[in-house]
This record gives C-alpha cells, structure tokens and sequence, in this order.
C-alpha cells in the first residue's frame, strides 16, 4: 500500500543514498588536486621519448667501432689482416648491441611510462584512452620481464596492476578510477624507475669510464685509435678520403661522448624528479615549487640530449 506523499520522499531517500555511496566511495581512495595531476602530466610531458637518446649512444659507439675497423683495414696490406680488423670490428658491435638489451628494455618501459601518465592525467579519459591505458600496461609489463631476462634482476611490474584498475572503471566511476589508477601508477613504480633508471646511467658510465680515467673513456680511446692510424700512412700516401672518413670518426667520438654525458645527467635527474613526485603524491603535499622546478630542469636535460641525439643522427647519415 503507497501512502501519498511517500512516493517523493522515497525519491529523496534514494537520492541521498545515492550521493552517500559516491561521497564514501571518492573518500575510499586518494583524490589529487588539480595541481597534482597538472605535475603528473608536466612530468609525464617532459619524460616522453627520453629511451631515444640513450638509444643513441649505444648507435653512435657502435657505428664508431665500425668506422675504425674500416680505417684500419684500410692500412693493411695483407688482405687477410684486412678482413679478420673488418671481423673483429663487426664482432665487438654485436657485443656491444647484446650487452645493451637490458638498456633497450629499460628504456623501453620509462617510454611507456611516462606516455601511461600523459593518459591518466588526462582530463578526457574516454574508452579509446582507456584502452590504450590497459595495452601500454602489459607492454610495460612484458618490457620489465625482458628487462629482468637481461640483467638477472627480478624487479616487479606493475602494469597489470594498473591495468585493472582502469578496466574496471566505467560510467559514473570512471574518474574516480582514473585517479586511483594516477595514484597506483606513480607510488608502485617508484622501485621500477629507480633501478631503470640507474641501468640507464651504468650503460652510460659504461661508455664514459670514471671522471680521472680518460683512458676507460670508451669514445676519447677510439678517437685517439683513429688518430694513431694516421701514422701508419706515408704523408704523400694519405688519400683525402680516408682523411676525411678520420674526422668523421673523430668527431663521432666527440658527438657520442657529450650525448652520454648528458643521457646519464638525464637518468639521475629522471630518478630525483620522479622520488619527488612519488612523495608529492604520497604525502599529498600542496606545495608543489619544488617538484616543479625538478621537471624543468629534467626537461631541460632531456631537450639537451635530443639535440644532440640529432647531431649525431645528422652526421652519421651524411
């Protein structure tokens, strides 16, 4: 039996039950400030294609590596001295690619990081977003597994984490899962970033050797070889071409030198602004100066070693 004038109480109850339920369910999870989030994307902005440069110098060494070998073939005249310097040119650039994998995957995933934080921060998280939220999951995922294959280390993912968070999400709840997803993204990748990070920066230490040791300088060692081959031709014997083939290398070794310098500045910097962010989040901190000063100069660091990324590429395919 319906008493009059129950119907619209009804109504309102149901209305309230309705706004309780949203109200306790957005208090179940962080709710970021509208600056928080715009930090989030300003990170995720400056971080995108960092993977490029790093990339780069393990191109520009091995192209290095080759161009000596074919320069010092060139001063042979054995033929068979010629091929095996050609050989073990070729060898050492295999090498040298095998050992980077682990690098390659690293960087792999902080590019689909950061292009994962661009989509949670968006203020348009439709279904095609969504989507590519949940796919660049599992590409992080299978990026950190090959990562571990590597390198023997057994970081833990946190792709698929992620990826359900946001597969759930749907109609009303769907912001309210963006910002958890936001949330679960930043905190859990802390470890992760931290040790990729840190590999990037050991390649590039690799390549670089320590501050007082030119001679483990990796790029200055090939550029000195280069030069000393230069004494095993007769000065009237010195063709323009292997000359200018020199200076080539030379400046080279000189181009991937500065961009591993500044790959490895970009890693730490990477690493210290993301711990910034992780505690900003964490922490639900409101003052965000300081986290913002630390993305510009990431920015800055990484805009540095693109351009460089691009001299190298311009000279090594004119």
């Amino acid at each position: 039996m319906t008493i009059p004038g129950d119907t619209g109480l009804a109504v309102r109850r149901g209305v309230l039950i309705a706004l309780a339920v949203v109200v306790f369910g957005v208090a179940g999870c962080a709710v970021l400030t509208d600056g928080q989030v715009a930090a989030v994307n300003q990170f995720a902005e400056a971080t995108k294609g960092f993977g490029t440069s790093p990339a780069a110098v393990i191109t520009a060494y091995a192209t290095l590596r080759r161009e000596r070998g074919l320069l010092e073939s060139a001063t042979r005249t054995d033929g068979n001295i010629a091929v095996r310097d050609l050989e073990i040119a070729l060898r050492q650039e295999t090498g040298l690619e095998s050992r980077a994998a682990a690098s390659d995957a690293a960087m792999g995933v902080l590019d689909d990081y950061a292009q994962m934080l661009s989509l949670l921060s968006s203020s348009k998280f439709t279904d095609d977003l969504q989507n590519q939220t949940i796919a660049l999951g599992s590409s992080i995922d299978n990026g950190i597994s090959t990562f571990n294959k590597h390198s023997a280390s057994q970081v833990n993912s946190f792709g698929d984490i992620i990826a359900g968070i946001v597969r759930a999400a749907s109609g009303i709840w769907i912001r309210r899962e963006q910002q958890k997803a936001l949330v679960a993204a930043v905190t859990q990748a802390k470890t992760p970033v931290d040790k990729l990070t840190a590999s990037v920066e050991e390649l590039m230490a690799l390549f670089l050797g320590p501050p007082n040791e030119p001679d483990k300088n990796l790029f200055a060692r090939e550029s000195k070889e280069v030069q000393g081959l230069l004494v095993r031709w007769p000065p009237t014997g010195r063709q323009f071409d292997v000359l200018e083939r020199t200076q080539t290398a030379m400046r080279q070794a000189f181009d991937g030198q500065k961009l591993a310098e500044s790959c490895m500045k970009a890693a730490v910097q990477y690493r210290n602004a993301h711990n910034e962010l992780v505690q900003a989040i964490a922490e639900g901190k409101t003052d965000l100066k300081g986290l913002v000063a630390q993305i510009q100069v990431l920015s800055q660091e990484i805009k540095a070693g693109k351009r460089v990324r691009d001299e190298v590429k311009k000279a090594r395919d004119n």
